[in-house]
């Protein structure tokens, strides 16, 4: 294992590698997470495959421009990665905010993407393939006052590292996920605003301009360009819910090799950090599928 810093263009991301022969596997973590979270899941994959766990643009300890959050602009930064190692194609895993960026990768850079796995990047909030239930205005509303919310707020700091660790826990006990690999996977994410102030990595002017994007964001202009094979991993919640079903069942018939696979009790995102052996085992399976 090794931990390195890569240069992509004007900014540079924290990769965490697992150096062997053969295929890669780029993991590409969710919104507000960060190459931590797949530290269960490593010990599944580390003997087969080639491993990088990236840090996104504006989280963990990448650079944090804070001035973009397109997931467009974070899919070249893992090409750009990819350029800078050498790394031809590879497999791509990633959960909600790293699914859409590994679903903008695969769309936009086919030829260096062999298999994706997203667990997220499952529906559009809007349009045919969309899980909003009600007109375009009442949609538009619903953007602005969740822009404003987050514009209106503010990023939480606290005096310690240890502080910010112990304020995140209590959501974390209150459903029961607490353990030793969250709170690594917190004190990695503690960010230092100033001298003694430590803050989230993903701060509030990132989170917004992702948000921006995000919403008016059709998942189905990415879906029918992908040529290699997907997987698509929905949580509980997600097969609970009638319209994401459906809008997931109709995104995966876009491209020529797609497949739903539920595992059961999987919690998005945090099943990586709490159980990940069912989803890994589903994961491995699907990748021997990729070259029968």
């Amino acid at each position: 294992m090794r931990d390195l810093r890569v240069d992509v263009g004007s900014i540079a991301l924290q990769i965490r590698e697992y150096e062997r022969e053969g295929e890669a596997i780029i993991f590409l973590h969710f919104g507000g997470g960060n190459l931590m979270m797949w530290q269960r899941a490593v010990p599944y994959f580390q003997d087969q495959y080639r491993l990088l766990l990236v840090d996104l643009r504006d989280h963990g300890r990448s650079d944090k421009p804070q001035n973009s959050g397109h997931i467009d602009e974070m899919a070249r930064d893992v090409a750009g990665v990819m350029g800078q190692l050498k790394i031809e194609r590879a497999h791509i895993i990633g959960s909600s905010l790293g699914a859409e960026v590994g679903l903008s990768l695969a769309a936009n850079f086919p030829e260096k993407v062999t298999s994706l796995v997203c667990e997220g990047a499952l529906c559009s909030e809007y349009g045919p393939y969309g899980v909003w239930d009600g007109s375009e205005a009442g949609f538009q509303e619903h953007v602005a006052r969740t822009l404003a919310e987050v514009r209106n707020g503010s990023d939480q700091v606290f005096t310690s590292v240890s502080a910010l660790v112990e304020a995140r826990k209590q959501v974390f006990e209150k459903h029961g996920w607490w353990n030793q690999y969250v709170e690594a996977f917190l004190e990695y994410d503690a960010f230092e605003v100033s001298k003694g102030h430590f803050t989230r990595s993903w701060q509030k002017m990132a989170r917004e301009k992702y948000l921006e994007h995000y919403f008016a964001c059709r998942f189905e202009d990415y879906y029918e360009r992908v040529k290699c094979p997907v997987l698509m991993l929905p949580g509980e919640d997600d097969m609970q819910d009638e319209r994401t079903k459906i809008a997931m069942k109709g995104l995966s018939q876009l491209v020529s090799k797609g497949k739903i696979v539920a595992v059961p009790g999987w919690v998005h995102p945090y099943g990586w950090l709490l159980d990940p052996e069912e989803i890994s085992k589903v994961i491995l399976g699907f990748l021997v599928e990729v070259h029968c």
